[in-house]
């Protein structure tokens, strides 16, 4: 089976992260995606996220009745990328892996750890984030990485969670499971 994984901190998760993963599913790329709530980001102020629990929940609630995405939860200590792809082989090697990241992740990614071996054991798949096409990376081109041909999709959960500060509606945003996972558990609140 062809399986992208998809790592992020997904908090929250939104209609971006659900609409890029069923849209590889569809142009028949991969079979599954399998969304990877990452217990910790290197690029970002740690303590500046929310439980992993909660992103856990609204990771399923976003996915629910959507049988070719799914939640895999194998960061309960922090890992790496390439630690979690190492994981996943070994408990399935049965399945090809695919990493997907945006566009916007491609400045970045030499900086992860030990992003050759990334690249030799999981296939990269690029999706079109909004105002990134000059983005490039040698090394990345170089591994043959797979570009998705679809509408640009913003993958910041940062502009959700601002609008949802600011009162604005984010309705349009995210399902409505996941509204009301992140009202009914005081989510994104001011001074939280």
């Amino acid at each position: 089976m062809k399986v992208a994984l998809f790592g992020g901190t997904f908090d929250p998760v939104h209609n971006g992260h659900v609409n890029a993963a069923a849209e590889i599913v569809e142009q028949g790329l991969v079979d599954e995606v399998w969304f990877i709530p990452v217990y910790w980001h290197a690029f970002k102020e740690n303590g500046k996220v929310s439980s992993l629990a909660d992103r856990r929940a609204m990771i399923e609630l976003a996915i629910d009745g959507r049988p070719n995405l799914k939640a895999i939860d194998l960061n309960d200590n922090p890992t790496y990328t390439i630690d979690t792809i190492l994981k996943l082989k070994k408990r399935f090697p049965e399945n090809d892996y695919f990493w997907l990241i945006g566009t916007d992740l491609i400045p970045e990614f030499q900086s992860w750890k030990n992003p050759e071996k990334i690249l030799e054991e999981a296939r990269l798949i690029l999706f079109p984030v909004p105002g990134t096409k000059s983005n490039k990376s040698d090394l990345v081109e170089a591994s043959k990485p797979i570009h998705v041909s679809a509408k640009e999709v913003d993958l910041s959960s940062t502009v959700v969670r601002e609008k949802f500060l600011r009162g604005e509606d984010v309705s349009e945003l995210l399902p409505e499971s996941v509204l009301q996972y992140i009202k009914e558990n005081n989510l994104y609140k001011q001074g939280v």
